[in-house]
């Protein structure tokens, strides 16, 4: 295991994680790149066997630090329910436990940085927060898209008032490396945002949104099915995390309560949109995808409660559902 300390030996570490794959990753850098003073600041792409075409890159981006991850443990079991997922979560644990700056900042491949974005970052971190994230803005004007940005990243969107916040985002945030080390037990083997926050908040830290540090999210189209799949996994991972702090009958208070995630959820959705002054046919024709998303997210959710956090860092891994039979 790489040693992280709290000894920083470079301004910036940029960790990209690896969410789409190679074109994504190369679309994202090639932005990224030039917005990088490499003799005090790194980027660090960490990438494995399932992403193997991140590799091919290397020529083209010398200055870059492409890691591949040979060892993944039972994260490289394709056989888990939420298996891609649990690769994102690996692959930021080992890009943070290689970084070597004062201020660590993440995004992913799809999130395509804005040209000020490594210079807005520093600038944010001349404040006193440990945790600072950005804005979101969704770069593809389409029905589907405009749903999964809605229901990841509607909060997120520009107009932001700054200010401490209750959540913010790893697909564009920045830590002060002494935050990261404080707390390095909780996500040196897989990172978790809701987990590594929740520490930090235990210590007093505090959440910072900056609406200065904006990146545009621009995933690749994909088929409805696959999407729905995708909520499902991705539910049942937040609920599994979350579990590790709730004893049975808080878990199973909140199973009960996800029936009702769907219709609370779009309405968030909805002010979202209106807050952004999106059209009357972009909400018609986005909401409903929405809905249908929401409603998988929630049934992932309901069945991560049900199993709990598992009692074994194996387990973590392997257990529940039985191989996924529901996913």
């Amino acid at each position: 295991m790489t040693e992280f300390g709290t000894k920083a030996e470079l301004e910036l570490t940029v960790v990209l994680a690896v969410v789409s794959g190679g074109r994504a990753v190369k679309e994202n850098l090639s932005a990224l790149v030039p917005q990088i003073d490499f003799e005090h600041a790194e980027v660090i792409v960490p990438y494995d066997r399932w992403s193997l075409d991140v590799g091919d890159l290397v020529a083209q981006f010398p200055d870059v630090t492409f890691h591949f991850i040979e060892d993944l443990g039972v994260a490289a079991s394709p056989d888990i329910s939420a298996h891609q997922h649990r690769l994102y979560d690996r692959r930021r644990a080992i890009g943070l436990r290689h970084s070597r700056g004062r201020i660590i900042a993440m995004t992913e491949d799809h999130a395509l940085p804005a040209g000020d974005w490594v210079q807005q970052v520093l600038a944010a971190h001349e404040q006193a927060y440990a945790v600072i994230g950005g804005a979101v803005q969704n770069a593809v004007d389409a029905p589907l898209n405009r749903a999964w940005y809605y229901c990841d990243f509607g909060r997120y969107g520009l107009p932001l008032e700054p200010g401490e916040a209750t959540y913010v985002t790893d697909v564009n945030l920045a830590y002060k490396r002494e935050a990261l080390a404080a707390v390095q037990e909780v996500w040196t083997e897989a990172y978790h945002e809701t987990a590594v926050h929740s520490a930090l908040n235990s210590r007093g830290e505090k959440l910072f949104l900056d609406g200065r540090m904006v990146v545009f999210q621009n995933r690749p189209r994909m088929p409805v099915v696959r999407a729905i799949g995708e909520r499902m996994e991705w539910g049942r991972v937040f609920s599994e995390t979350r579990s590790k702090d709730l004893g049975l009958w808080r878990r199973l208070a909140f199973a009960a309560g996800t029936p009702l995630l769907p219709l609370v959820l779009l309405g968030r959705v909805f002010r979202h949109m209106r807050r952004q002054r999106q059209t009357v046919s972009s909400l018609i024709s986005t909401l409903p995808v929405a809905l249908l998303l929401l409603c998988s997210w929630s049934w992932g959710e309901f069945v991560g409660y049900l199993a709990g956090e598992p009692t074994s860092k194996h387990e973590a891994w392997t257990t529940s559902l039985s191989g996924g039979d529901l996913f």
